[in-house]
């Protein structure tokens, strides 16, 4: 199918000619005078203007690119160096040429002009068949204006990348255009809070989109998969014209059901060896699954493919190697290891299909409902275990059975099955909790405030922690000390961790704090809640570009139970509190009671609806600094007078 569309397509001459695109050096007065961004004070940079122009010649997409960038501030001087990175391959499946580059310098209303030459412009060979441009600007000054245009020319038609529309920077003007032509019928796919207010024109066959006054892409506190939600344009291609009759035209579908897409993935790996069903080959047969429920033999092959192959290389749904190559290399990609897993259960008749899905960050946060293959990325696996279906994955090698990398917690995903792909909801759950419990007590013969703690992580807090603590290990930091770096104030001893993750999905970590010298003060003050990732408020910034995502539904509960000691009493401590925001996405509540001689806390943060929208962000972000008020706020003991 593929060879029949590049014949035909080879006899097209030029549809269009290119449309006027933005000119070298010709600046107006207010880019000339801009000094500062008004929507984004204190920007480095910004993007005066970016456009792409693009059109078909032949069997060739071709597009004109133009960049024009302005430097605010010495910080924004950093932004000076472009990168134009492609795949040529070993056919040159996209090449660049054309590249002019000049920046402009204004002392008074006359320009200091520099023309880059070849002394300025690399290219560096990335491997793979992947190549880059890099165009250094020398002599960069506060208030230069660098102007970079090139062409491109794409071979590979079937998936058109597009436009992104927002940059690392502001951009003040940013548009894309694109002229069809008749005899390739592409679907357009557009994303991004801002894209359905773009400025969109449709004239015989030329398409384009306008977007101003964007914010810059950056990563923001619960929130590293921003390009989920940044503004983009790409397009698949739906159907080619294959011949044209008096009948009219004939034409050939291209990927235009979810069977169709899924069984060239099936056929792909069924080439590669992964769907077998034979007897497991001679590098496993170490690997017994004669015993046991559908369920216990699953569990028995995760642990040999995560303890026994080196997870490495990037998570794809292409492979590079054979099934029999890997097996044979002990090591791979963690699709290839999904797919050698899979390649095991069925050998032992168990029905489990690959499952693509579109992981967070990859750059689409909701799959669309279209054939559209680039919106996957990375596998997951769907198995049938003594009846009941179950995602798995090998992702991560420290997660136990049946743990989904948190990246992969998407709504939907493709399934595999041969004639009958289709899309399913994908609804991982799990209780991710983390319980905080201390008792505090004055140690009368030391004098010390001791504190006897308790952190219970669960599930995927659990996990976070594993890996924490494998961060410390490899670092030579003992655990002892990070939580001394953390509560300077106090001596930490017998530090110690319970790792039983694989056995009840749960990390105990138990420690002893002592505030040294408490009794010779009159007044003795502490926070009774030592440990706390949201003492501080995350959100301190004044807006939101994105919306704030704390990856999963979790809840923590902190307890600490204070014995008030002889010849004390309790002077100070935070009044009770029941706080949420409009909707009840997270909830909070401070709780205080007098047992006689007990004096109990306790406070409990619950985060119900993970994915919260850029326009709560001002609820959310004083509703965070209420929490962390409370959180951090002392208890006050004082010497009772003497009667």
């Amino acid at each position: 199918m593929k060879n029949q569309l590049f014949t035909f397509l080879t006899i097209l001459g030029p549809i269009v000619a290119l449309a006027q695109t933005p000119k070298l050096g010709e600046f107006s007065q207010n880019e000339i005078d801009l000094k500062e961004v008004s929507y984004e004070p204190g920007a480095g940079a910004v993007y005066l203007v970016a456009s792409g122009d693009a059109r078909f010649f032949r069997s060739i997409l071709e597009t004109q690119y133009f960049f024009r960038m302005k430097i605010l501030t010495e910080a924004g001087k950093e932004n000076a160096d472009f990168r134009i990175r492609y795949y040529a391959g070993s056919t040159n499946v996209e090449e660049v040429s054309g590249i002019k580059a000049r920046i402009s310098t204004y002392n008074g209303s006359v320009p200091q002009v520099l023309e880059l030459g070849k002394e300025n412009i690399f290219l560096v060979e990335l491997g793979n068949g992947h190549k880059e441009y890099r165009i250094s600007f020398p002599n960069v000054q506060v208030g230069s204006i660098l102007e970079l245009s090139y062409k491109t020319a794409n071979k590979n038609i079937e998936f058109l990348d597009g436009w992104s529309f927002q940059k690392n920077v502001p951009v003040l003007f940013s548009k894309y255009k694109i002229t069809m032509t008749p005899q390739l019928e592409y679907k357009m796919i557009g994303q991004g809070a801002n894209f359905h207010r773009a400025e969109k024109s449709d004239s015989n066959g030329s398409y384009s989109w306008t977007l101003r006054d964007l914010y810059s892409l950056k990563e923001e506190p619960y929130m590293k998969n921003y390009r989920d939600y940044s503004d983009r344009v790409e397009f698949q291609l739906s159907r080619y014209q294959r011949a044209a009759t008096t009948a009219g035209p004939e034409w050939e579908d291209f990927l235009n059901t979810w069977e169709k897409l899924g069984d060239g993935l099936i056929d792909y790996y069924t080439e590669k060896g992964f769907y077998r069903t034979n007897p497991l080959e001679r590098e496993v047969l170490s690997l017994d699954l004669s015993k046991g429920t559908e369920k216990e033999k699953a569990e028995v092959a995760y642990y040999y493919v995560r303890d026994n192959f080196e997870n490495e290389g990037e998570d794809m749904i292409y492979t590079k190697q054979t099934l029999p190559q890997l097996l044979k290399s002990k090591k791979g990609a963690p699709g290839e290891l999904i797919l050698a897993y899979m390649g095991i259960l069925k050998s032992q008749g168990i029905e489990c299909h690959p499952v693509l899905i579109g992981s967070k960050g990859y750059g689409r946060s909701e799959i669309v409902p279209f054939p559209f293959l680039n919106q996957f990325d990375e596998i997951l696996l769907l198995a049938k275990l003594d009846g009941d279906f179950q995602f798995l994955d090998l992702s991560d090698p420290l997660a136990p059975f049946g743990y989904v990398d948190l990246d992969k917690h998407v709504k939907t995903g493709l399934m595999l099955d041969k004639k009958a792909s289709k899309l399913i909801p994908i609804d991982i759950r799990h209780n991710s909790n983390r319980i905080v419990f201390s008792n505090i007590k004055l140690d009368a013969e030391s004098g010390e405030l001791v504190f006897d703690n308790i952190i219970r992580n669960y599930f995927y807090q659990g996990l976070a922690s594993v890996h924490h603590l494998e961060r410390l290990k490899k670092n030579n930091i003992s655990l002892g000390k990070f939580l001394k770096d953390d509560l300077n104030n106090y001596e930490i001893r017998n530090a110690k961790v319970d790792d039983q993750l694989e056995e009840k999905n749960m990390v105990n970590i138990t420690f002893q704090s002592f505030l040294k010298d408490a009794s010779r003060e009159e007044l003795i003050i502490f926070n009774p809640f030592q440990i706390s990732e949201f003492s501080k408020n995350p959100f301190t910034q004044e807006y939101r570009v994105f919306p704030v995502d704390f990856g999963f539904t979790f809840n923590e509960t902190y307890t600490a139970n204070l014995t008030i000691p002889d010849g004390y009493e309790l002077d100070d401590y935070p009044a009770n509190e029941s706080i949420t925001i409009e909707g009840s996405p997270v909830g909070f509540n401070y709780q205080t009671e007098n047992l006689g001689g007990v004096f109990k806390i306790t406070a409990r943060l619950e985060v119900k609806n993970p994915l919260i929208q850029p326009a709560r962000y001002g609820d959310l972000k004083f509703f965070m600094e209420s929490v962390a008020s409370k959180l951090a706020a002392p208890v006050v003991l004082k010497k009772a007078p003497d009667l």
